[in-house]
C-alpha cells in the first residue's frame, strides 16, 4: 500500500503506468477491421497476395470475435484477444521471409506496415473497464446497503445448507389496504386485506341502490302491463260490440207484412 491511499483500496497510478496503456479497446478492433480492408483492397493489384487475403481474414476474424464494444459474437476476452493478435501479427510479419508467401514489394511494405502497427497498437490497448464503469464501481462499493446485500449473497453461495437471514423491511404500519408490502406473508396479508375490503365494498353498493333498482323495474313492469291492455282493448270492443240479435234465417229486413 503506497502512501496517501486508503486503506483497501488500489494505489494510484503512476504517471508513467497510466500512460502505458490509454487507447480504448474499441480503438484496436476498428484498426483491425481498417487493416483487413487495405489489405484486401491491396492484394487485387499485386502478384502472390495469399499472405495478404489470409491475413486479411485472421484480423477481421479476431476483430469480430474479441469481448468488445465492436464485437459480434464476443468470444474472446480482452488479454486473449491481444495474445492471438501480437501472435498472429509477429507471424505475418515474418512470413514475407518464405519465398511462397511473399508478395510484391508493394504487399510487402502493407504487411510490414500494418502488422508492426497493431503489435505497437496492442501494447497500448487498455483491457480495464473505462474510467466511468470505474467510477460506478467505486460508489456502488461504497454503498453500506449494497455492501451488505453483497456479504449476504456471498455466504449464502459458500454455505448453502445454512439458512441465511435475509434482511427485509420493516412491515407496513397504517394497517391499511393501501399500504405496500414488504415481504411475503405481508403481501399475502395485505393481498387479503385488500379483498376483503372490495367484497365489503361491493356488499355496501349493493345494498345502497337495490331499493332504487327494484323500484326501476317495477315501475317498468307496470308500463310493459299498461302498453299490452292498450294493444288489446280495440279487438276487445270490436267482438263485444258485434250484433248477436240476428235471426236465424242469416239477413235482416223488415218481415213479410209488416
Amino acid at each position: 500500500m503506497s502512501e496517501g491511499s486508503a486503506p483497501g483500496t488500489n494505489p494510484p497510478a503512476t504517471a508513467t503506468g497510466g500512460r502505458r496503456r490509454w487507447i480504448p479497446f474499441w480503438v484496436l478492433q476498428l484498426t483491425e477491421l481498417v487493416v483487413a480492408f487495405i489489405l484486401v483492397d491491396v492484394s487485387v493489384h499485386v502478384s502472390n497476395s495469399g499472405l495478404m487475403v489470409g491475413a486479411a481474414v485472421v484480423f477481421a476474424a479476431l476483430a469480430i470475435t474479441a469481448h468488445g464494444p465492436l464485437g459480434i459474437f464476443r468470444i474472446c476476452r480482452p488479454l486473449l484477444h491481444l495474445t492471438l493478435l501480437i501472435a498472429t501479427a509477429a507471424v505475418v510479419a515474418v512470413a514475407p521471409v518464405i519465398p511462397a508467401l511473399r508478395p510484391d514489394i508493394e504487399g510487402i511494405i502493407v504487411v510490414e506496415f500494418g502488422a508492426i502497427g497493431l503489435i505497437r497498437l496492442a501494447t497500448l490497448t487498455d483491457m480495464q473497464p473505462s474510467s466511468r464503469s470505474r467510477r460506478s464501481a467505486g460508489s456502488l462499493s461504497s454503498d453500506p446497503t449494497v455492501i451488505e446485500a453483497t456479504v449476504i449473497e456471498v455466504t449464502a453461495t459458500r454455505s448453502p445448507g445454512r439458512a441465511v437471514p435475509t434482511p427485509t423491511a420493516s412491515p407496513p404500519t397504517g394497517g391499511g389496504p393501501d399500504d405496500p408490502p414488504s415481504s411475503t406473508g405481508a403481501a399475502a396479508r395485505w393481498a387479503g386485506r385488500a379483498a376483503g375490503t372490495a367484497s365489503a365494498s361491493s356488499r355496501r353498493a349493493v345494498a345502497k341502490h337495490r331499493p332504487e333498482a327494484e323500484a326501476k323495474v317495477r315501475k317498468a313492469l307496470r308500463g310493459a302491463g299498461r302498453l299490452a291492455g292498450k294493444v288489446t282493448s280495440p279487438a276487445d270492443r270490436d267482438r263485444s260490440e258485434a250484433p248477436d240479435d240476428l235471426p236465424s234465417g242469416g239477413h235482416s229486413g223488415p218481415t213479410p207484412g209488416s
